[in-house]
């Protein structure tokens, strides 16, 4: 259910701002997505929440932003 709700909130996320961002999900509940999370971890620098969102390996948000968060943070990433 969790993983419905952060797929749903990242999908209005992005319509909201079209062509700004892309992202992918981790299922940590299959065996490649632990073995990816895994993989993720030594650039995190600590283990990955669930949910959460990294950029560029970097835990940037451990639980799932609501979207006006996300698009401040978004904006101040990109200048926008």
């Amino acid at each position: 259910m969790l993983c419905n709700l952060a797929r749903d909130a990242m999908a209005a996320i992005e319509t909201e701002n079209p062509g700004r961002f892309t992202w992918t999900m981790l299922d940590a509940s299959t065996r490649d997505g632990v073995k990816r999370l895994q993989e993720l971890r030594p650039a995190a620098g600590r283990q990955i929440p669930v949910p959460g969102v990294l950029m560029d390996g970097e835990i940037v948000f451990d639980n799932i932003p609501e979207m006006e968060e996300f698009s401040e943070w978004l904006a101040g990433q990109t200048g926008v």
